[in-house]
């Protein structure tokens, strides 16, 4: 287990996670969107760097999660 805190607009939940735990499972966390309501559309965030989906969260680490802009291709 490893501890995490998750930050969205000005709110924020310090939790214990799984070790191998990453962005994408933060994104679909269903008890971080209740605790913080954020949906479906978001984008994750490390000192202002975009994360990956599939990037194991590093234990300690601050994470912000955005409302993702709509984008046309």
């Amino acid at each position: 287990m490893k501890t995490i805190t998750v930050k969205y607009g000005v709110d924020q939940i310090t939790k214990q996670v799984e070790d191998d735990f990453t962005f994408g499972d933060l994104q679909a966390s269903d008890s971080f969107k209740a605790a913080l309501g954020f949906g479906d559309n978001t984008k994750t965030l490390v000192d202002g760097i975009e994360q990956n989906r599939d990037t194991i969260i590093p234990a300690g680490t601050t994470v912000r999660i955005e409302t993702a802009a709509n984008t046309k291709a």
